[in-house]
């Protein structure tokens, strides 16, 4: 057991009083460099307490960390009848698709139609990792019941490619139109779910407005995040496509957008670069991880490209928004966040060039 986790078993029996940001904290690092061991050891805390959403939050480096005997372990402990006990949290039904536990399958398909928003929201992230071929029509079937409407499960749309190809996603797409933004997280994730070939609608669906895929308390921007590392889009490219939009030399520009277009991008932008910076866990195991440097970014965002005139996104807001728009200081916090990433950055790459050379 790494001391990370064992330093966090000691939190939660000490009885005092720990901020959920910090438990959060530890869980991901125990979640990132444990083993089953750690796994292990806590979920016997969590089955100390199942109804305690701190030990809840434990679950995610159980998943990240367990095998199949921590899954069959589960099943004992959670299960009863086919189903979820009464006092067992919806996240379970996540864990156990991700750990590739086949056996509620069924039940996890049932749990989609529930008057359950958690439950729901588990089952479908679980069945994401789980084979869905005996139940192609039933998931369609319920895809089909609330398509178009602006309210529905939310991560239903997610479920798509379990039942169809890539000529669904234009449905998706023109759904997300009408689509309340507070369910709108399927829809992006369900595209996405098809690989990179949807890299560029993905990238699309990130720049409109009217998909607001930016922190407003929704989580779409969250969700957005996790779709792009799904079809493999990278900050490079949206960068390098938001500076193509809004350039320095006004005079060469063939449009210009509006203004409230422009801080649209430079928010979606922003907040999809702080969920980067918090290193925040993929829930889909297959995905792919966003691992481009903090430090090349830094420079494509804030290093000058000429000594004449300020390229940077600085100069940027300033040039089209003005230098006391709100959007300044969001990125000057933003410079400094990325600053203190870098040294993380540089301190894990002389860890690893140490651990290897011994």
């Amino acid at each position: 057991m790494i001391p990370n986790t064992e330093k966090l078993i000691q939190l939660l029996r000490s009885g005092q009083k720990i901020d959920a940001t910090v438990l959060e904290s530890y869980c991901r690092i125990t979640a990132k460099y444990g083993d089953r061991e750690d796994a292990a050891a806590l979920f016997q805390m969590f089955a100390e307490h199942p109804s305690d959403y701190r030990y809840v939050m434990l679950l995610d480096p159980v998943m990240r960390c367990g095998d199949f005997a921590m899954a069959e372990e589960i099943d004992r402990f959670c299960f009863e009848h086919g189903q979820l006990k009464e006092e067992m949290p919806g996240d379970i039904l996540h864990v156990m698709g991700y750990m590739g536990y086949e056996k509620y399958i069924d039940y996890m398909v049932d749990c989609i139609g529930a008057n359950d928003w958690h439950l729901c929201t588990n089952a479908c992230l679980g069945l994401l990792h789980l084979p869905c071929e005996s139940h192609r029509e039933r998931l369609e079937s319920e895809l089909e019941k609330v398509y178009g409407q602006p309210l529905f499960p939310e991560l239903l749309p997610a479920l798509s490619f379990k039942f169809a190809n890539e000529q669904i996603v234009p449905r998706l797409v023109a759904w997300g139109e009408r689509a309340s933004t507070d369910c709108n997280a399927g829809l992006v994730l369900g595209i996405s779910m098809f690989g990179s070939t949807q890299k560029k609608q993905v990238k699309s669906i990130l720049m409109e407005p009217f998909w607001e895929m930016y922190s407003i308390g929704t989580g779409s921007h969250w969700w957005g995040y996790m779709s792009m590392q799904m079809v493999e889009l990278t900050f490079s490219e949206l960068i390098a496509d938001i500076k193509a939009r809004i350039p320095v030399d006004l005079e060469h520009a063939d449009h210009i957008p509006d203004k409230q277009t422009i801080e649209h991008w430079l928010h979606v932008l922003h907040d999809l670069l702080e969920l980067k910076l918090a290193d925040v866990p993929h829930p889909v195991r297959f995905s792919p991880h966003n691992q481009e440097s903090v430090i090349g970014l830094f420079q494509e965002l804030f290093q000058w490209g000429n000594e004449h005139k300020d390229d940077t996104f600085k100069g940027r807001i300033s040039t089209f928004l003005g230098y006391d728009h709100p959007l300044m200081e969001k990125y000057m916090q933003l410079r400094a966040r990325m600053g203190m990433g870098m040294k993380q950055e540089l301190e894990l790459q002389v860890w690893a060039s140490e651990s290897g050379g011994m």
